[in-house]
């Protein structure tokens, strides 16, 4: 009888791993595919746009020269 009892049990824990480990494992493909969706998507959202016309043009250009052009905007 004891013995009975003690398979059950441990059926019982080992069908609750499971389930609970498919559950986890739905969970987590949702949360990756947020983040998937995410980082796709991006390059949509946000552009960064400076007052002398982006990051990238910023980039080929010295300060002197961005200071210059800001100065002028100014007058």
């Amino acid at each position: 009888m004891i013995f009975k009892i003690t398979l059950c049990v441990i059926i019982f824990v080992l069908v609750m791993i499971i389930f609970m480990s498919i559950v986890e494992g739905k969970i987590r493909d949702r949360q990756n595919e947020k983040i998937i969706w995410r980082i796709e998507n991006i390059d949509k959202r946000d552009k960064v746009v400076t007052r002398t016309g982006g990051l990238a043009h910023d980039r080929n250009r010295t300060y002197s020269e961005i200071q210059n052009q800001n100065d002028k905007k100014t007058q």
